[in-house]
C-alpha cells in the first residue's frame, strides 16, 4: 500500500510540474511583447496566479535540498523557494521579451536600468579590448543589452555562452538589431581561443559567465555557504591571454528598477601560478558574495549538485 502511495505522489508530482511548466511557459510568452513596467507588473500577477499550482510544485523534497544548502528551517526553505522561483521567471520573461520586443521596444525597456559605476563602465570601454565576467543571476539578459548598447555599442562583442533554448537562440540573433557587432561562441569551443585572443587584444570585449560548473579548462576550489565546491574560472585565462583587464559584473533586480553592479577591476599581470591564484581568488569571492547575499537571484541552483561533486573529483 505504502509502495502505491509513493508512486501515486510521484505522479502528482510529475503532473504538478507539467502543468506548472506548461502554464509558465504561455503566459511568460504572452507577457514578453508587454513594455517593462506591465511585464514586469504581469508577472507578478502571474506568480499569485500559479500559487495553487506551485503548492504542489514545491516538494518535500526540494525544501528539503535548500533547507540544508542554505541552513535554514523547512518554512524558510519554502519561501526561498517561491522567491526563487520568481526570480527565474523574470530572467526567462527578459530572454524572450529580448527576442521579441521591438527595437524602439528594448531601447524603453533598458532605460529602466540604472547604475553607480558608469565612469568605470566608460573607462572599460575606453580601453582596447577588454573582459566582462558576470553571472547567472538577475535579469542578466536585460543587463547585457543594456550594457551593449550603452557603453559597447562600437565595439566588436564576444559572448561565451551555451544556447540553452530556441528563446535565447532568438534573443541572441535580436542583438545584432540593436546595432551591435555581436558573435557568440561556446565556451567549449578551445579551437577558437587563439583568435579571439587576438580580437580582444585589437579592441573586442569578451563576455564570460563566470559561475559555470567545472566542463572543460582550469578550476578552482572555493567555499560557497560553507560548502567547498569547485568553478570553471577561464575568465582568467581569458583576460591573461589577451593582456585585458578583467571586470566582475552582475545585474540585480530591484524593486524601484534593475541595478547593474561592479565588483572589481583588475589586471591579472604575469601570466604566472600565483598571479592566476590571485586573480581567480578574487573571482570565486565576488561568486560567493554575491550569492550570499542575494541567493535567490541565482539561477544555477539545479546544477549545484555538479559544483560539488566536481570538487570531489578534483579533490580524490
Amino acid at each position: 500500500m505504502r509502495l502505491a502511495d509513493d508512486h501515486a505522489g510521484e505522479h502528482a508530482a510529475e503532473l504538478s510540474t507539467l502543468a506548472y511548466s506548461a502554464f509558465m511557459n504561455m503566459a511568460l510568452r504572452g507577457l514578453s511583447y508587454l513594455p517593462y513596467r506591465l511585464r514586469r507588473s504581469g508577472l507578478r500577477l502571474t506568480f499569485v496566479c500559479l500559487r495553487p499550482i506551485l503548492a504542489s510544485y514545491v516538494t518535500d523534497r526540494m525544501v528539503n535540498i535548500f533547507a540544508a544548502i542554505l541552513a535554514s528551517s523547512r518554512r524558510e526553505s519554502r519561501l526561498f523557494t517561491y522567491r526563487k522561483l520568481r526570480h527565474d521567471m523574470v530572467a526567462l520573461s527578459e530572454w524572450m521579451a529580448l527576442g521579441r520586443r521591438s527595437t524602439g521596444g528594448l531601447t524603453r525597456d533598458i532605460s529602466h536600468l540604472s547604475t553607480d559605476f558608469g565612469d568605470d563602465l566608460t573607462w572599460l570601454a575606453s580601453q582596447r579590448g577588454a573582459v566582462i565576467g558576470t553571472l547567472h543571476f538577475g535579469p542578466y539578459a536585460l543587463g547585457l543589452a543594456w550594457l551593449i548598447r550603452r557603453y559597447f555599442n562600437d565595439h566588436k562583442i564576444i559572448i561565451f555562452k551555451n544556447e540553452d533554448s530556441r528563446d535565447e537562440s532568438r534573443a541572441i540573433a535580436r542583438l545584432k538589431d540593436i546595432g551591435a557587432d555581436v558573435e557568440f561562441v561556446s565556451p567549449k569551443a578551445l579551437a577558437e581561443l587563439p583568435r579571439i585572443t587576438r580580437e580582444i587584444r585589437q579592441g573586442a570585449v569578451a563576455i564570460i559567465m563566470v559561475d559555470m560548473p567545472p566542463q572543460i579548462g582550469r578550476t578552482d576550489a572555493f567555499d560557497l555557504l560553507g560548502r567547498p565546491v569547485s568553478i570553471a574560472t577561464g575568465a582568467v585565462d581569458l583576460a591573461a591571454l589577451a593582456r585585458a583587464p578583467l571586470m566582475l559584473l552582475r545585474t540585480r533586480e530591484g524593486v524601484k528598477g534593475d541595478r547593474v553592479e561592479i565588483g572589481e577591476i583588475f589586471d591579472i599581470g604575469r601570466q604566472d601560478d600565483e598571479s592566476r591564484a590571485r586573480a581567480a581568488s578574487r573571482v570565486t569571492r565576488f561568486i560567493a558574495d554575491t550569492i550570499h547575499h542575494y541567493p535567490e537571484q541565482w539561477h544555477m541552483w539545479e546544477r549545484f549538485d555538479e559544483y560539488v561533486r566536481d570538487h570531489k573529483r578534483a579533490a580524490a
